[in-house]
């Protein structure tokens, strides 16, 4: 096992041939089972870990399949596996009060990071980006996007309790499949 870097997390996607597409989203919450319910997802789920579930991953797929595990205490983790994730879901998602972050890298794009607090759509503060910066997680990575993500990603490690490693991969959580229509694409 190689001693790699904490802030070196975007090569895990690399390493699991997850890189093509990534889509995430986090939210403060107790429970990740609860999520999962306030994402209106089928009733049958298979309770697997991310290693698992991404046999079932498609860059490009119009089957919307999400995994959805605790992130640290009082954060849950929502990785789409397949499709795409019902972004409009986020500001429902949050214990009241609580905060939801969005990330999503797609056709070759980085898109802004969306952000809830307090259920209403907000920009990220700017301090968000202070100790990633700080630490110099923009600079880890042997490309651009692998260093852009590096970033986007440490800062969302900061604000969550955890960092994505081999051990995340192995979290227990749930893949769901997201009927069509249970929420609004525009």
């Amino acid at each position: 096992m190689t001693n790699r870097n904490k802030l070196d997390q975007w090569s895990y996607f690399e390493e699991r041939g997850l890189a093509g597409r990534f889509e995430c989203s986090w939210a403060e919450a107790p429970d990740y089972r609860a999520v999962a319910t306030a994402l209106r997802v089928e009733e049958e789920m298979l309770a697997c870990d991310l290693t698992q579930a991404r046999r079932w991953f498609r860059d490009y797929s119009e089957e919307n399949l999400v995994w959805v595990a605790g992130q640290s205490p009082g954060w849950v983790t929502m990785f789409t596996v397949s499709g795409l994730f019902p972004w409009r879901a986020l500001d429902s998602l949050p214990q009241p009060g609580g905060r939801a972050y969005h990330l999503l890298y797609y056709a070759g794009e980085i898109s802004e990071q969306a952000y809830v607090n307090a259920g209403e759509w907000q920009d990220l503060p700017a301090e968000h980006w202070d100790r990633p910066r700080r630490e110099g997680a923009g600079l880890i990575g042997s490309s651009d996007l692998a260093q852009e993500m590096n970033f986007y990603l440490a800062a969302l490690a900061y604000k969550t309790g955890r960092f994505i490693d081999n051990s995340w991969f192995a979290t227990p959580g749930l893949l769901c499949r997201i009927p069509e229509g249970a929420w609004p694409r525009e």
